[in-house]
């Protein structure tokens, strides 16, 4: 029986999140007979150092690495470590950077012999065959792989998406450390608690979003398969809230009055939060939606300038999130507002009116990001034909308004510092206002709640001093 590694490379955080990809396609591996391991650095806390003696211990027959941006070159420094420990191990990289720069990442280290671009889990069951065979030219059949062959990089051609979501199994949660998982705060009021996502793909066309792994084609889990999942985790492994991670998760209302009614019925006691958009709400869905445990909704809002999100290519207008914000805190829904500093057109003045409108619509929690050219977005195309030049990827991370090395996108008018200003400026003015603080003092209902707030308020302190 072939022994597959799948790694999840190192990063620094104090809210280390399930690997839910390479969970996916442990379960698929699993359900067709070899035995996995899950090496999630994150979550155990602990550096690369670590690989050597698991190499060693477990004699892996091939070992999979997932990254994003951020973390890819963690990732490259995690397969050179398996190569060093044995050269003889397939080792295979997944995820959006590598779907979004195959022919990159295989120049920039030899020790990754295959990237798989976009879903992985059929791809990663055929790769294991095809390794396990010792017939290396069986990678030519491989759909959505990029690869090496001697020294010529090869792509093959890309694989059709899975549309029946259903025919897959439930992530292989054993594999998981569960109990070292924690929700970013606002969330998580009661614990253990644990993300999932239940569709993939994301019709819309906002430039500073990648839609590579999953694409623009929508497609869900039934209402019954995503009950079953959150009864597993519930009955199995104590799971006591949910955070739904779907890009678009009210986007088929369908299935959500479906699911929410289903909840309501079986009388699932396990509160929850999912991210939309703002034209995917209205009174109704909401009320169900609250009826069935829902108490916290995040809403990409990015401008609070119309000629902004026109830039941004949002496709919403500032009375829809005016009615959204409205309708949501009516059904008893808190709300938490994403916005970015720094768009294409971005000029003090449109900055001025983000805050102002975030102050309008008074969410009960808000995010200023800086705007980031992420790989694979329109907004990073934009960058380069303006003369950017990226930085170390591992850069990419929103963590440290004081870095001058964060790869913010140049607008025309606002230097990178001068951003990094107005993003303190923007936290300051809405946070630290009188009517916010008193808000926040009267929704205090828990000590889970005081230590949700206590904690919001020391990340809030160290993003502005």
């Amino acid at each position: 029986m072939q022994k597959i590694l799948l790694i999840n490379p190192f990063h620094s955080t104090k809210y280390p999140q399930p690997p839910l990809g390479l969970a996916m396609i442990g379960a698929v591996l699993l359900k067709n007979g070899y035995d996995i391991d899950v090496l999630d650095l994150p979550a155990l806390g602990l550096s690369e150092k670590v690989i050597s003696s698991t190499v060693a211990k477990e004699q892996p027959d091939v070992v999979g690495i997932t990254a994003l941006t951020p973390e890819i070159d963690s990732a490259i420094k995690t397969a050179e470590i398996v190569k060093a420990s044995n050269s003889d191990i397939p080792v295979v990289l997944g995820g959006a950077h590598g779907t979004i720069l195959p022919e990159e990442t295989l120049r920039n280290t030899s020790a990754i012999d295959v990237v798989v671009r976009g879903e992985g889990e059929q791809t990663m069951l055929e790769l294991v065959k095809v390794f396990g065979a010792n017939q290396m030219s069986g990678l030519k059949d491989v759909s959505g792989i990029t690869y090496r062959s001697g020294n010529i990089i090869k792509s093959n051609p890309e694989r059709m998406p899975i549309l029946d979501l259903d025919s897959l199994p439930y992530p292989a949660f054993d594999l998981l450390l569960m109990d070292k998982y924690r929700l970013h705060p606002p969330f998580g009021r009661r614990s253990p608690a644990m993300p999932i996502i239940t569709s993939r793909g994301c019709p819309y066309r906002c430039i500073f979003c990648s839609k590579s792994v999953f694409g623009r084609k929508y497609c869900g889990n039934s209402a019954d398969y995503v009950i079953a999942e959150i009864q597993l985790l519930i009955e199995k492994f104590g799971i006591k809230e949910i955070k739904f991670y779907d890009d678009v998760f009210t986007l088929d209302k369908k299935r959500i009055v479906a699911l929410c009614n289903k909840m309501k019925e079986l009388g699932l006691d396990i509160p929850w939060t999912c991210e939309t958009r703002v034209n995917l709400v209205n009174s109704r869905l909401l009320n169900l939606m609250k009826e069935s445990g829902c108490y916290m909704i995040e809403y990409g809002i990015e401008s609070g300038n119309q000629t902004i999100l026109n830039n941004l290519r949002k496709d919403i207008t500032l009375n829809q999130i005016v009615d959204a914000f409205k309708n949501t805190k009516a059904a008893g829904i808190d709300t938490v507002a994403y916005f970015m500093i720094g768009a294409p057109g971005e000029t003090p003045n449109t900055i001025r009116d983000t805050i102002e409108f975030a102050k309008k619509i008074d969410p009960d929690f808000v995010q200023f990001s800086l705007t980031t050219p992420y790989p694979g977005t329109d907004l990073y195309d934009l960058a380069v034909k303006d003369g950017y030049v990226p930085t170390e990827w591992k850069k990419y991370v929103y963590a440290d308004l004081k870095s001058m090395d964060y790869p913010t996108f140049k607008t025309a008018t606002l230097s990178p510092e001068e951003l990094r200003k107005w993003n303190k400026k923007a936290y300051s003015s809405f946070y630290f206002r009188g009517a916010y603080l008193w808000k926040r003092i009267k929704k205090l209902g828990s000590i889970t709640d005081m230590k949700t707030n206590v904690a919001g308020l020391r990340m809030l302190i160290d993003l502005v001093k």
